[in-house]
């Protein structure tokens, strides 16, 4: 039997997940989040999924390290935070709205304060 907070927890992902599908198609809607906090969601709600996302690649290299306070490689910070400045970038090139643009710096600036500066540095 599925207790309630698992069910709610998979509503929400669905509902979120579904969000950040029209999301797509609508400029309004910001499907990466909505995808993250679906994913987030339905592991919360589905211990199968959980434990699915915990047996693959991608989480024993990126994410397991770091819950384990073990920090990220030099390598996966600097590709992460190129990542994220060419993709920002491109939305500060984008739009001509002055806020909208010190909104991104500031996000840019968060990043660039929690790779380098807060997460671990761990051999790679």
């Amino acid at each position: 039997m599925v207790s309630a907070r698992k069910a709610v927890f998979v509503a929400a992902g669905l509902l979120c997940f579904a969000a950040g599908t029209v999301g797509i198609f609508l400029p309004i809607l910001p499907p990466v989040p909505l995808y993250l906090l679906a994913g987030i969601c339905l592991a919360n709600g589905s211990e199968r999924l959980s434990a699915w996302f915990e047996s693959t690649r991608f989480y024993a290299e990126h994410v397991a390290p770091i819950k384990a306070g073990k920090g990220m490689t030099i390598r996966a910070k600097v590709t992460s935070f190129i990542t994220i400045c060419l993709l920002l970038g491109f939305g500060f090139y984008m739009t001509r709205h002055t806020s909208a643009r010190w909104i991104l710096v500031a996000v840019v600036a968060f990043h660039a304060w929690l790779f380098f500066a807060h997460l671990p540095t761990r051999e790679g």
